[in-house]
C-alpha cells in the first residue's frame, strides 16, 4: 500500500513538473506599422515543440483571427524557452496558446496602435545641454520604495557603495530646477532592475531589461517623468547596456543557449585593448578577450553573435523608445561588443527611429582612436 501511494505522488509530482506554463512574454508588447520583424520570447516550463496558435478578443469572444500570423517558431537549448515569429496586421488583445499533447497554456499578449509621428521623432544634437545624473544619488522623493522585499540591497547612506534612495519621483519633483540651470536633455545613468546584492546603486547590472527597478519606480512612472519632461521642453535619453547583463538576472538560472553569454572555465575578465579592433598589428587573441571577457565579475558578458539575442536586443531597445516616448540613447562600454552585431543593432534601431542619435561610451584615447567608433 505505502509502494502504490509512493508511486502515485512520485507520478503526480513528474507530470506537475513537466506541465508547460508560461511566466514571462518578452517584448512585453508591440505595435502596429513597426519596422523592425517581431519575434517573442515565450519562457516559462517545458516549452520545446508547443504548438503555437493564436486568438483575438472580440467583445470578450476569442474569435480567428489574421491580425497576428505566426511566421515560424524554434526551440532553444534549453527546454523552457520558446521563440515565435510574428507578422503583425492589427492592434488589439490577442491569446495565445501553447499546447503540448492534451495540455495547453495560455497567456494574453497586446499590440497597440502605434504613436502617429512616432517614426520622425527628433533626438539630442550638438546644440543640446544634456544634464547627467545618477537617480539613485540625485533626489529620494519617495521613501516608501527605499527598502523593498523584492529586492536584495536595501538602503544603506552609511555605505559609500551603498544605495542612498533616490528614485524617479526625485527627478520628476527636480524638472524645474534642471529646466533652470539651461540643459535641454536629461540622461540618468541605468533605471532598469540591478538586484546585485552590493553595489546595486550604478544600474549598470542589469536583472531585466523590460523593468525599471522598484526602488526607484515602475515602467509607468518612467513613462510619466520623460512626458512631464516633454511637457517642460527636456528630452530624455536612456542609458543602456548591450555589452553585460548582471549576474542576478533571471536568465542566469536557466540560459535559452549556452552560448547566450560567452563563459570560460574559470573566470576570465575582458581587458582594455581598444585598438585590437582596428590595428592590423593586434593580436587576435587581445580581440578576443576584449570581446569576450567579463566586464567584472557580477557582470557575464552576452555574445551578440547568438541571433536570438541579437535579435532580443534590438527589439528592446526599440520597445523602450516606443513605450516611453525617448529621445535617444547612450550605450554603456560600446567597444567591448562585438562589433559587427552592433553596428546591425544601430542600423535596426536608426531604421526604426531615422533621426535618432545613439551616442557610445569609448573610454579611450586619443582622439584618434575614438574617431574609429564615430
Amino acid at each position: 500500500m505505502k509502494k502504490t501511494l509512493l508511486l502515485v505522488c512520485s507520478a503526480m509530482l513528474c507530470a506537475a513538473l513537466s506541465a508547460q506554463s508560461v511566466s514571462k512574454v518578452e517584448p512585453l508588447s508591440w505595435w502596429t506599422d513597426m519596422n523592425c520583424p517581431l519575434t517573442l520570447m515565450f519562457y516559462g516550463n517545458n516549452l520545446q515543440d508547443a504548438k503555437i496558435t493564436i486568438q483575438k478578443y472580440e467583445s470578450n469572444k476569442r474569435v480567428p483571427t489574421q491580425g497576428l500570423v505566426l511566421k515560424g517558431q524554434h526551440n532553444a537549448e534549453s527546454p523552457n524557452y520558446l521563440f515565435a515569429d510574428i507578422e503583425v496586421n492589427e492592434a488589439g488583445d490577442y491569446l495565445f496558446t501553447l499546447q503540448k499533447g492534451k495540455k495547453k497554456t495560455s497567456v494574453r499578449y497586446t499590440i497597440n496602435t502605434r504613436r502617429e509621428g512616432s517614426r520622425e521623432r527628433t533626438s539630442f544634437t550638438t546644440k543640446d545641454v544634456i544634464y547627467l545624473l545618477m537617480p539613485d544619488r540625485f533626489g529620494d522623493g519617495d521613501s516608501v520604495n527605499n527598502n523593498l522585499t523584492s529586492v536584495r540591497e536595501k538602503t544603506d547612506k552609511e555605505n559609500i557603495h551603498g544605495r542612498y534612495g533616490g528614485d524617479i519621483q526625485g527627478i520628476i519633483n527636480s524638472l524645474d530646477y534642471i529646466k533652470s540651470l539651461g540643459a535641454t536633455m536629461i540622461w540618468p545613468t541605468p533605471l532598469l532592475l540591478d538586484n546585485e546584492e552590493s553595489w546595486s546603486y550604478h544600474g549598470y547590472a542589469c536583472a531585466d531589461y523590460y523593468h525599471i527597478d522598484p526602488r526607484f519606480g515602475s515602467n509607468e512612472l518612467y513613462k510619466q517623468l520623460v512626458a512631464e519632461a516633454h511637457q517642460k521642453g527636456l528630452g530624455m535619453i536612456m542609458d543602456i547596456v548591450t555589452n553585460h547583463c548582471g549576474l542576478a538576472h533571471w536568465w542566469m538560472n536557466d540560459l535559452p543557449y549556452n552560448n547566450w553569454i560567452h563563459q570560460y572555465p574559470e573566470y576570465t575578465q575582458t581587458n582594455n585593448v581598444f585598438t585590437a579592433h582596428y590595428d592590423i598589428n593586434a593580436s587576435q587573441y587581445d580581440l578576443n578577450l576584449h570581446q569576450t571577457g567579463w566586464f567584472d565579475t557580477h557582470m557575464p558578458d552576452m555574445n551578440l553573435d547568438n541571433p536570438d539575442l541579437l535579435q532580443y536586443f534590438k527589439q528592446w531597445a526599440i520597445w523602450w523608445v516606443e513605450y516611453a516616448d525617448l529621445d535617444g540613447l547612450r550605450v554603456d562600454t560600446y567597444p567591448y561588443n562585438e562589433k559587427h552585431p552592433m553596428s546591425e543593432w544601430c542600423k535596426a534601431v536608426r531604421e526604426e527611429y531615422p533621426n535618432i542619435n545613439i551616442v557610445g561610451e569609448c573610454w579611450t584615447r586619443p582622439a584618434s582612436n575614438i574617431a574609429y567608433w564615430q
